[in-house]
C-alpha cells in the first residue's frame, strides 16, 4: 500500500545545478540536471539523474561518456534555459551564453564558467522506477583561476548565503564495561587549544569535574573516561555529562547504557 505523500517533496532536496554535456553526431548537447552529486571519493565518480523524457540519457548511454559543470551562481539563466529544451527540438549551443572547453580525456566538450567541470567514462547505469542515474568516472576536472559562488537549487534556484557559525557543543556519553565513560563531542573552536572540559552531573545535583582534553585529529573530541572511585557505575543511573569549550554553549548528555534509578522501572 503507498501512503498518501504531499506533492513536490523531492523539492525539498539542496543541490547544486549541474550542466551535462555530451557529442552527438557533429554537435554537443547541453541540459540542465539538478540531481548532480558527487558519489564516491577514490576513485571520483560523479552521478546524473535523468527523466525519462531526457533524450540526453540515450546520448550518454550511446557515447558512454559525458561532461558535467557544476553552476556558478551567474549560470542561472543559462541553467534555465538549457533545462527547458530538448535537443530533439533545438540546438541549445546556439546561444552565446554557452561556452565549451575543449576535452582532455574524452570527446565531450564541458561548459565553461561554473565552479568545476568534470569530464567521465560512464561506469554504471541505475534504472529506478521512473528515472535513471548515470554514473561515470572522473577522468579530468577543469577549475577556474577564481573560484566562483554555487549555483544553489532548493525549489527555486538560490545563491549561497554566508556560512552557518556553530554556537554549540553537541555531546553524548555512553557507559563501559570496567568502569568508563565514552565520550563523544563536537563544538566550534573557540580558544586557540580547543580544549574541552567534561563534567559528570549527578542526579543528586553534585557536579564532579573529569578534567580537560585536547581535540581530535579533526577537531571532535572521543574520549574513554574513569568514573570517578567514590561513585560505584552502579549509581549513573539519572547522571549527566556536561562537556564545555571555549566560546561555545556547553552540551548535556544523558548516560546511555547506565544501571536505572532504584525503583525507576524501565
Amino acid at each position: 500500500m503507498t501512503p498518501d505523500l504531499p506533492d513536490g517533496l523531492w523539492k525539498k532536496l539542496t543541490s547544486t545545478v549541474g550542466l551535462v554535456s555530451v557529442r552527438h553526431g557533429t554537435g554537443t548537447n547541453v541540459m540542465a540536471a539538478e540531481w548532480s552529486y558527487f558519489v564516491n571519493k577514490a576513485p571520483l565518480y560523479a552521478a546524473v539523474v535523468l527523466g525519462p523524457r531526457a533524450a540526453t540519457g540515450a546520448l550518454i548511454a550511446g557515447a558512454g561518456e559525458f561532461s558535467l559543470t557544476l553552476c556558478a551562481e551567474d549560470q542561472a539563466e543559462v541553467a534555465d534555459f538549457a533545462g527547458s529544451f530538448s535537443v530533439a527540438d533545438v540546438d541549445k549551443t546556439g546561444s552565446e551564453l554557452i561556452a565549451f572547453g575543449e576535452p582532455e580525456a574524452t570527446g565531450s566538450p564541458w561548459v565553461t564558467g561554473g565552479l568545476v567541470a568534470v569530464e567521465c567514462v560512464l561506469r554504471q547505469t541505475v534504472n529506478f522506477p521512473v528515472h535513471t542515474m548515470y554514473v561515470g568516472e572522473v577522468v579530468a576536472a577543469h577549475l577556474p583561476a577564481h573560484p566562483p559562488r554555487p549555483l544553489v537549487k532548493h525549489g527555486a534556484m538560490h545563491t549561497l548565503g554566508a556560512p552557518v557559525r556553530r554556537t554549540a557543543v553537541v555531546a553524548t556519553a555512553r557507559s563501559l564495561p570496567g568502569g568508563l565513560l565514552r565520550i563523544a563531542a563536537t563544538g566550534p573552536v573557540g580558544a586557540e587549544d580547543g580544549r574541552w572540559r567534561v563534567s559528570l552531573l549527578t542526579a543528586g545535583g553534585v557536579t564532579e569535574p573529569l578534567g580537560d582534553h585536547p581535540t581530535g585529529v579533526y577537531g571532535d573530541f572521543l574520549v574513554d573516561l574513569p568514573v570517578p572511585d567514590h561513585l560505584p557505575v552502579e549509581r549513573l543511573g539519572g547522571c549527566r555529562v556536561r562537556v564545555e569549550r571555549d566560546g561555545a554553549d556547553p552540551g548535556y548528555a544523558e548516560i546511555t547504557g547506565a544501571p536505572p534509578l532504584p525503583g525507576v522501572r524501565e
